[in-house]
């Protein structure tokens, strides 16, 4: 099965965008038409059990790894350079680690190849405490929502995992049950042999606490040619939180 993406733009200059855990491609959609303007075809894709992609009970790096290249397979993309946030920055790296000559450009943000003992039973027991029969408009979903989280922006895109359906009610277009099950496979480090010896960019949020110093020497046996940019009066949520120095970060970057 390939994974489902949207693309803009149309050029020999080639980009793939990766979205975060629980996220999907539409988190990106804003970044990727600043991108297609600046003469980039960018593909942004739906991971596997996220947005509309494939739902499946298997869910690990190497597999989302083994969907990003059957997708350039099939979309006849010999070379690309990526960009991946959280989650989908370390599918982005172990991509690389498995198929270096085949990007350019590579750019990982706010994320590294390490151990993360972050726990998200809090998320998803909210999510799947709700019975979404009961569900009328989404405004309903955020006041449950309001009763876990206090950041607005964070129920925002939490909110972005319901759709409706044909019936007129609700349901998730994540595969939330299996995201639940197999979500260490996603905070666990990489177990890989391979160097990727060309350049990475590290971009990481000023406020955020997902790379420092001892994460980053961890990293250096697998991405030893790592250059590190901060996003000033950001946290993990770059792209949303610093828009315009992030894009003129990535820009700047993907063009020298």
């Amino acid at each position: 099965m390939i994974l489902n993406s949207k693309i803009l733009g149309a050029d020999e200059k080639k980009i793939i965008i990766l979205h975060g855990f629980l996220g999907s491609l539409d988190n990106w959609v804003t970044f990727a038409k600043k991108l297609s303007n600046n003469g980039y075809e960018v593909h942004l894709i739906d991971q596997r059990n996220h947005g509309k992609s494939f739902h499946s009970d298997d869910f690990n790096y190497e597999l989302m790894a083994d969907d990003l290249y059957k997708y350039l397979y099939e979309k006849n993309i010999n070379k690309t350079s990526i960009l991946g946030h959280s989650m989908g920055g370390k599918t982005a790296m172990l991509y690389s680690l498995m198929h270096p000559d085949t990007i350019n450009k590579l750019i990982v943000v706010d994320i590294l190849p390490v151990n993360y003992n972050t726990n998200y039973d809090e998320i998803f027991e909210a999510l799947l405490e709700i019975d979404l029969k009961e569900i009328r408009s989404r405004n309903d979903f955020n006041i449950h929502l309001n009763k876990h989280f206090d950041d607005p922006n964070f129920i925002l895109f939490l909110s972005k995992n319901l759709q409706r359906t044909s019936d007129g009610g609700f349901n998730f277009k994540s595969n939330i049950k299996v995201l639940y099950k197999k979500y260490k496979n996603i905070t666990a480090g990489f177990k890989f042999i391979n160097q990727y010896k060309n350049e990475v960019l590290f971009i990481k949020g000023e406020k955020s606490k997902y790379i420092d110093a001892e994460k980053l020497k961890l990293s250096e046996m697998f991405f030893p040619n790592y250059k590190l940019q901060k996003i000033r009066n950001a946290g993990h949520w770059v792209h949303y939180e610093n828009p315009n120095d992030f894009f003129l970060v990535c820009s700047d970057y993907l063009n020298n």
